[in-house]
């Protein structure tokens, strides 16, 4: 058996595990056209702050490849996939064969075209080079235009290190795709405290400079800087699938079917190129966050070395409570109007309770938690993720889950009574835990 994964993040990394853990000796070839083998992309805002080095961002041991005996191709692109052939060509000009092959190629920074936007000064933050890039510039204002997680990280990044920065938002709100309005301005006044200037409801229009930026202008204001942080979401780099003729879902991204198979026999797909089943929607989605590339990439190395696994779905989890000094969570969907696939028959519960300090959001359907925010007190987050992972009807079970004493015991009742939906190993491990 021969195994080719196209990547070198936390899909490719826990797929090459999870086929290790089954097949021992079989050859595996790993390509990812990034130089720099084994970091954490959700680690790299701590790099522009000067609070981790390089040889901290790493997530496996620099050994990795070598233990688990594979050959890792760093610096090379895959530049061809015929599945018929199953064969491969890569930069160094040279072909290679596989008898199963794991897409994980993950997303690129989208790059808006805002007249201006390839001056110097100016870049992204998704790889390492994007990193060093900006952790190299020089000058003492910034300004971050996207205000989803990775902008407002790489604000606050900026910040620490002594730069003024400015966050631009052209929605109106920060996190639109995380928080809904309420926990949004919680976080937004915790940014501001930090000496950060806001702006959401503004879109950027153009780049001042000659050949290096000297400043923003927005469809309000100019925003005179030194550099330009652009975090305005990702792309999922279906490249290598659209041209081996894969089925490319709604959302741009590979379909994938519940083993992780695309649509070509012995070619798979996980990670942020992935479109999955979203449990919160009971829809096709792509939930581009590292945490479900790690699942994903486990189940489609499984699956790849012989033992079919199902996987379950994903839903979307954010967290920006290292940043931000106040824990915020979020889950699923954080806005009803935002599911997909609703019938007539299908009721939407939303439930707020906010206090000085706190808020806390539950979203249902028919009596089903379907997304979760939680701002201030969020040490039960486990267990609202397992209610919604499994779908527990809780519906007769509000008041106590809203409540700030909320405890494992409590729940026990509501677990029992739904002891079905889980596995042996599963319940047993809650039980034990007390998640």
């Amino acid at each position: 058996m021969q195994y080719i994964i196209i990547g070198g993040s936390a899909a490719a990394i826990s797929a090459v595990e999870s086929i290790r853990s089954l097949d021992r000796e079989s050859p595996i070839d790993l390509f990812s056209d990034e130089e720099t083998p084994l970091f954490s992309r959700v680690l790299l805002p701590y790099y522009v702050a000067e609070e981790l080095s390089k040889p901290l961002l790493n997530f496996r041991t620099s050994d990795f490849f070598e233990e688990n005996r594979v050959t890792a191709h760093m610096g090379v692109k895959v530049t061809g996939l015929n599945p018929k052939t199953k064969i491969i060509k890569a930069s160094d000009g040279k072909q290679y064969s596989f008898d199963k092959l794991l897409l994980a190629t993950g997303g690129k920074a989208i790059i808006p075209p805002i007249p201006g936007v390839d001056k110097e000064g100016i870049s992204t933050l998704k790889t390492m080079a994007d990193a060093e890039r900006i952790y190299n510039m020089k000058g003492s204002r910034a300004v971050v235009i996207g205000a989803g997680s990775i902008g407002v990280e790489a604000c606050i990044s900026l910040t620490r290190r002594g730069i003024k920065a400015t966050l631009l938002e052209q929605l109106g709100q920060v996190m639109p795709t995380v928080f809904d309005a309420e926990a949004a301005a919680i976080v937004q006044q915790r940014i501001e405290d930090l000496g950060i200037e806001v702006f959401t409801g503004e879109k950027a229009v153009k780049f001042t400079g000659d050949k290096r930026v000297t400043g923003v202008v927005t469809d309000s204001r100019e925003l005179p800087c030194d550099m330009v942080v652009l975090s305005v979401g990702v792309r999922p780099q279906i490249e290598l699938a659209v041209q081996a003729g894969l089925t490319i879902g709604e959302l741009k991204g590979i379909r994938v079917d519940e083993t992780m198979m695309t649509s070509a026999p012995d070619i798979y797909a996980a990670g942020d190129v992935a479109e999955t089943h979203d449990i919160a929607r009971n829809a096709y989605f792509l939930n581009a966050i590292w945490p479900c590339a790690f699942e994903q990439g486990h189940f489609a190395g499984l699956n790849m070395a012989g033992r079919k696994t199902v996987y379950p779905g994903s839903y979307r989890r954010n967290s920006i409570g290292n940043f931000i000094g106040i824990p915020a969570i979020s889950m699923g969907v954080t806005h009803a109007e935002s599911c997909a696939m609703v019938s007539d028959e299908d009721e939407f519960r939303e439930i707020r309770v906010r206090t000085k300090d706190s808020y806390k959001k539950l979203v249902l359907k028919n009596g089903k938690i379907i997304g979760a925010i939680l701002v201030g007190q969020t040490q039960k987050s486990g267990l609202m993720s397992i209610l919604l992972r499994k779908q527990v009807y809780v519906a007769d079970s509000i008041p106590l889950l809203m409540s700030d004493r909320l405890s494992f015991m409590d729940l026990l009742p509501i677990l029992r009574r739904n002891a079905d939906q889980f596995s042996e190993p599963e319940y047993k491990e809650l039980m034990d835990t007390g998640l």
